[in-house]
């Protein structure tokens, strides 16, 4: 099967290779953002007296100020174009937002998007004021909402607090093309297709509702990738402190279409009842079992939302590691952060729903990689899977 984006799995390669690619890369994010660590420090003093959230490590701040380079490279020309339609489409969805009036399920969205023939990365000194015309396009696409809880803090400290925040904004642009050519290098044979769906698939299908959803590019890719290693080394030592563990799992890895599953209804998800022994989801949900997690299933991303604000996660306490798809993978395990939960990611090992496929396919991920992060076991990833065969 070729898949339609990106696969951790190119040409039947073992996961290992991307795993020790992603982890190489993240060590050369670090590397590379120390320049901005004294801004960094300053903001997260900033944050920290605002009394609004935990303290950030300067990792995690480094991966925030990365998303506003590759967001500005990805989305800023899209943003910023001269086009009276569309900036009016933009006023009027950022009205509606702010006004707490629902996204659109019309497809409506869409139209926030250049012809990708169109398309031309961000230049490298932007300005607040195109900054704040980028903030806008995010909020009016309705899918970056859990990154704009992390920008605007960033924006208005940098607009409020430094005379050459511009200068700053230009480091942090700079930054993130330097990025786009290390991921490209390091990863772009995971998201070899990504290109070619923006370029025909997505045009192709016209204006939906999940348009702009499937319309991120490599970059963004990269960064979700990277993003999740860099969060999952500074919230781990978190995540073990939990006395509960939660492995919240996909629906469209289940082996059985939903019509067929068993799996049993919970209030915004599904615990597995084993009726297919093949199932990765079965599978998933015996062996964290067994390493003292529980396992649920959800279908949409609006069920996960809700899920972390259901009363079995109220009294905290609770590692969550999920398992997603790449785009929008870090946004997800920020909304876990946000609600007080130490979370983890895993990645799904390729695209698969009807989001970007016509006919659906199973999709899969890494069993070895959820065992290791729900084990203190520093030895390495995937070393619990011969143990567990012979438990069972």
């Amino acid at each position: 099967m070729t898949f339609p984006t990106y696969s951790l799995r190119p040409d039947g390669a073992p996961i290992q290779d991307y795993l020790s690619a992603v982890s190489r890369l993240a060590d050369e994010v670090l590397r590379t953002g120390e320049a901005l660590g004294p801004i960094l420090e300053a903001y997260g003093d900033f944050v920290e007296a605002l009394g609004n959230a935990p303290r950030r490590t300067r990792s995690e701040l480094l991966v925030e100020a990365l998303l506003l380079g590759v967001l500005w490279r990805t989305r800023g020309h899209e943003a910023t174009a001269a086009d009276p339609v569309r900036s009016a489409l933009v006023a009027r969805l950022v009205s509606e937002r702010r006004r707490g009036v629902r996204s659109h399920a019309d497809g409506a969205t869409a139209a926030l998007l250049l012809p990708e023939s169109s398309f031309r990365p961000g230049h490298l000194d932007p300005s607040l004021a195109q900054i704040a015309q980028l903030l806008d396009w995010l909020l009016a696409s309705g899918e970056y909402d859990d990154e704009l809880k992390r920008l605007e803090g960033l924006i208005w400290f940098l607009g409020a607090s430094h005379a050459s925040a511009e200068h700053v904004l230009a480091g942090i642009v700079h930054w993130a093309a330097e990025f786009e050519a290390m991921g490209e290098r390091t990863l772009g044979v995971y998201t070899a297709r990504v290109q070619r769906f923006l370029s025909s698939e997505l045009e192709r299908r016209g204006a939906r509702e999940d348009t702009l959803q499937c319309s991120r590019r490599p970059a963004e890719y990269h960064w979700n990738m990277v993003g999740a290693e860099i969060l999952n080394r500074a919230w781990r030592a978190d995540f073990l402190d939990c006395s509960r563990h939660l492995v919240v799992l996909p629906s469209c890895a289940r082996i059985r279409h939903e019509t067929d599953c068993r799996a049993l209804g919970q209030e915004h998800a599904l615990k597995c009842s084993h009726c297919a022994v093949r199932c990765p989801v079965s599978q998933a949900s015996r062996a964290v079992s067994r390493l003292g997690a529980e396992a649920l299933a959800v279908v949409h991303g609006s069920d996960f939302g809700r899920l972390l604000r259901s009363p079995a996660l109220a009294d905290g306490g609770v590692g969550v590691l999920g398992v997603a798809c790449v785009p929008g993978l870090v946004g997800a395990g920020w909304r876990v952060r946000a609600a007080g939960l130490p979370a983890q990611c895993v990645l799904l090992e390729s695209s698969g729903c009807a989001h970007w496929l016509d006919q659906p396919v199973q999709t899969s991920f890494d069993l070895g990689e959820i065992e290791r992060l729900l084990t203190p076991d520093p030895a390495g990833r995937g070393t619990l899977v011969s143990r567990i065969a012979q438990v069972a």
